[in-house]
């Protein structure tokens, strides 16, 4: 475990009058505080690169759905077609 010693011969060392005022204003101090840990919330239609992702996971959804369709289709029609033998 480390040893921590403690200095208690020096001054403590705090912030100018002018630092401590810049962090009285609380609205700016929280807004820049949301501008820098939450991410920028943009609607769907003004990313780019987010829309067209969705786009495509979307039509290949479509298009799978339809070859499920049609692959289930041509089952049921082979089906019908098998003579029935005794």
């Amino acid at each position: 475990m480390r040893k921590y010693k403690i200095n208690r011969t020096e001054n403590v060392r705090l912030p100018s009058k002018e630092t401590i005022a810049s962090y009285k204003d609380f609205s700016r101090l929280t807004h820049e505080y949301d501008r820098v840990v939450k991410r920028p919330k943009k609607p769907i239609y003004r990313d780019r690169k987010l829309f067209f992702i969705l786009l495509f996971v979307a039509l290949m959804a479509l298009l799978l759905a339809q070859v499920a369709a049609e692959d289930e289709k041509k089952e049921k029609e082979e089906e019908t077609e098998l003579p029935i033998e005794d």
